[in-house]
């Protein structure tokens, strides 16, 4: 069985943002909470976890720009597969947060996109250089770190 081609990200429609679409959508006390808890939880390392805090607020958001808390989902997704060690999935997963992540700016909703997309360009080519086979030796040092300002 040959590797899927992991090259492109799955682009929809509806993740491809214009600028105009990029605002930063009305978060209630609650998103708030769930967002704290999931980016505290990212920041420990429980990225399965994370994704559920996180999801909680992406489905409660229907704005255009609710695939910035999709894209955290899927990279919180990605790190999971790497402590999994399932390749295919990591790439696959750093590919469609990075599409996602691309037209936002440097800093929403408190958080510092731009080491984020770094470390995402970092980690697709340390995934794709290292393969199935060798993904345990990936450098932990890409594995990016949410740096989030909760709004006073």
């Amino acid at each position: 069985m040959s590797e899927k081609d992991l090259s492109k990200a799955r682009i929809k429609p509806e993740y491809v943002l214009a600028t105009e679409e990029i605002v930063e959508p009305e978060m209630s006390e609650q998103d708030w909470r769930d967002f704290a808890r999931g980016v505290d939880l990212f920041n420990k390392g429980e990225f399965w976890e994370s994704h559920e805090a996180l999801e909680y607020v992406w489905k409660r958001h229907t704005e255009a720009s609710r695939v910035f808390f999709q894209a955290l989902i899927q990279l919180a997704a990605a790190y999971h597969q790497l402590e999994r060690g399932i390749h295919h999935g990591v790439v696959k997963h750093f590919r469609n947060a990075e599409s996602k992540l691309a037209p936002f700016p440097d800093r929403f909703l408190g958080v510092a996109l731009k080491p984020i997309k770094r470390l995402l360009k970092d980690g697709i080519s340390e995934a794709d250089g290292l393969g199935p086979n060798k993904l345990e030796m990936f450098d932990r040092d890409l594995v990016a770190r949410i740096q989030f300002d909760l709004p006073a």
